[in-house]
């Protein structure tokens, strides 16, 4: 490791420092513990090292001794306030990882108190409001620190948490603060068709779809078709008197396979087979390969086709696993969901959803 022996002034002829590459990053995360705890005993524990050291076995996992390290920094009578300020801010870190969110403000709080706010001291506050479901606080936070998408995002978790009804206050300030938010626009709607309110909810859509984009429009449209466990929609919430208000809404906006799709699966939910088929067709021609207007045209098609029984049971069989298939993937990492999603669980990028169009792709 010949960065660590750099930074420490080590010379060539301490060969006991050097170890084969590990074969995983996992024994690299133990070489480097051994090779830190070696440079402690040999440089009388500078603080930078115990700092880094204290980090890993975070990374590891092993959050009660990487707080106690830093605890016991703390405690040295050389400490200056900028190292101070430092250790309490990986402190709170550590107590925020092990789940100690009192402990982890409080270690924050002192952090700022010593060396004052910084990008990355505001980032933890604001993780720590949402990891203890103060959603309200950790919004005014991303909002401080410019975050308008996460700061819409966590007013409207406040607007929904803890009551029978969403916060409207809350959601048309979300909706201010970030026009582009998906969720703001999706949690309005469901507002309004828990209030049986149509034309609001068409008037919302409307909006929404201009404000989001229709690269994102199904989110918006996603609650208006009550769907199977097997992601086949049984009915449509949306009335027939309404849908062709909302094809029209959808037709004035630039044309997106998802939202072609979704009226289509509304027309045939309302029984308006042949204008399904025709909206079906119009992804299709956007994109041949997207797998879901494909699934939807040929369900559509079985009605008018004779088969024999051990054809159709085979072919039902196949369509119910592929109905089966997880209808939203993240664009960024390919993450697969069958929920909406805001936030990729496991990217953590922002509003990256989309419905996934190759059936080919590995679920996961």
């Amino acid at each position: 490791m010949q960065w660590l022996r750099s930074l420490l002034g080590l010379r060539d002829d301490h060969t006991d420092l050097f170890s084969p590459v590990p074969p995983n990053p996992a024994l690299d995360a133990l070489a480097a513990i051994d090779d830190l705890s070696r440079a402690m005993r040999n440089h009388h524990g500078a603080i930078e090292i115990c700092s880094a050291l204290g980090n890993l076995y975070r990374m590891r996992g092993e959050l009660d001794r990487a707080i106690q390290m830093r605890s016991s920094l703390l405690q040295r009578a050389d400490l200056g306030r900028e190292d101070q300020s430092r250790i309490y801010f990986e402190l709170g870190r550590d107590y925020s990882r092990a789940g100690i969110l009192d402990r982890a403000q409080e270690a924050l709080h002192k952090c700022r108190d010593i060396g004052g706010d910084n990008p990355a001291l505001e980032l933890e506050l604001a993780l720590l409001h949402a990891k203890g479901g103060d959603f309200l606080a950790a919004s005014r936070q991303y909002r401080k620190m410019g975050l308008d998408l996460q700061a819409a995002h966590y007013l409207v978790r406040a607007a929904t948490t803890g009551t029978e009804a969403a916060d409207q206050g809350l959601l048309a300030e979300a909706r201010e603060i970030y026009p582009a938010s998906p969720e703001a626009w999706l949690e309005g709607i469901m507002f309004q068709i828990s209030r049986e309110s149509w034309d609001d909810v068409i008037a919302l859509l409307d909006q929404g779809l201009g404000s989001v984009g229709t690269h994102l429009g199904f989110v918006l449209l996603d609650p208006l078709l009550d769907y199977e466990d097997s992601g086949v929609p049984v009915k449509a919430i949306l009335p027939a008197a309404h849908l062709d208000a909302l094809l029209a809404v959808i037709d004035r906006h630039p044309p997106e396979l998802a939202p072609l799709h979704y009226a289509g699966c509304l027309l045939r939910a309302h029984g308006r087979v042949e204008e399904a088929k025709t909206w079906q067709e119009k992804t299709l021609l956007m994109s041949p390969a997207f797998w879901p207007a494909r699934l939807e045209l040929l369900t559509m098609s079985l009605p008018e086709q004779q088969m024999t029984p051990v054809f159709e049971f085979q072919l039902e069989f196949l369509l119910r696993r592929a109905r089966e298939a997880k209808r939203f993937v993240c664009a960024r990492c390919g993450l697969k969901r069958g929920q909406i999603f805001f936030c990729c669980p496991k990217c953590m990028s922002w509003h990256s959803i989309t419905i996934r169009q190759l059936l080919s792709d590995e679920a996961s």
